[in-house]
C-alpha cells in the first residue's frame, strides 16, 4: 500500500470518527458513558494525528511521548472536571 493510500485511509477514519462524535452529540442522552465515548474518540483522533500526520511515529521520541501524554491527560482532566462540576 502506498503512503498516499495509507494517509487517505487514516484521513477517512478521522472523518468517520468525527461523524460518530457529531451523531453522539446530537442524539445521545447526556451521561457518563456518552462522555467517556466522546473523550475516547478525542483521544483516538489525537493519537492518529500525532502518529500519522505530525511525523512523530519513529523520530523525535521525546516529543512523541509528550504529545501522547497530552492526548491522554487532557481528556482525562476534562472528564474529571466535568464529573466534579456536574455534582
Amino acid at each position: 500500500m502506498s503512503a498516499e493510500t495509507f494517509a487517505t485511509r487514516i484521513w477517512l477514519l478521522l472523518v468517520g470518527l468525527t461523524l460518530l462524535s457529531a451523531a453522539l452529540a446530537d442524539g445521545a442522552a447526556p451521561g457518563v458513558l456518552t462522555a467517556l465515548v466522546a473523550l475516547a474518540v478525542v483521544g483516538i483522533k489525537g493519537a492518529l494525528v500525532i502518529r500519522h500526520f505530525m511525523g512523530l511515529d519513529g523520530r523525535f521520541p521525546r516529543l512523541r511521548r509528550l504529545m501522547n501524554g497530552y492526548v491522554v491527560l487532557v481528556p482525562a482532566l476534562l472528564f474529571v472536571l466535568g464529573s466534579v462540576l456536574a455534582q
